[in-house]
């Protein structure tokens, strides 16, 4: 279970619908449109049912802090220097290219790279999808989600 192997989870998995797990960094150019249009999403939704938590690939706690202040929407974050959030990088398969050795995710344990935007049903802890991010981008979300 999510959120007795990671206790940063459990307050979004009890508390709303659809919970996002956003791999993402600062530094990736790619995450640069995702992060506004996420937080767009976001900021149009209660909590109860849409949530998000931010699984930085920053490359430093400051970095991350900055860059939550002045880009992210309030949702939550697993600390930087946390044993959690390495391990949920490995369970999921997430993480900048930059990472992989670090994390020990080479030979096809990293599925995919940031930014990326699991979705997981809350009540069932089971994922909906990885293409979060794309459903984000082509403003399908809501509709798909059922969060209309």
């Amino acid at each position: 279970m999510l959120s007795t192997s990671f206790p940063s989870l459990k307050a979004s998995l009890s508390s709303s619908k659809i919970l996002g797990l956003y791999f993402a960094s600062e530094w990736c150019p790619d995450c640069t449109p995702v992060t506004p249009a996420l937080k767009t999403v976001f900021e149009s939704q209660p909590s109860e049912k849409f949530s998000v938590v931010y699984v930085s690939s920053d490359r430093s706690n400051e970095q991350m802090l900055d860059s939550y202040e002045r880009n992210h929407g309030k949702w939550g974050m697993i600390p930087f220097d946390s044993d959690e959030r390495k391990s949920l990088k490995k369970k999921f398969g997430v993480c900048a290219g930059a990472e992989m050795m670090q994390l020990g995710m080479t030979g096809g344990a990293r599925k995919y790279g940031i930014p990326t935007l699991v979705l997981i049903d809350c009540s069932t802890e089971e994922i909906l999808s990885y293409d979060g991010v794309q459903d984000v981008l082509s403003g399908d979300f809501l509709n798909k989600w059922g969060l209309l």
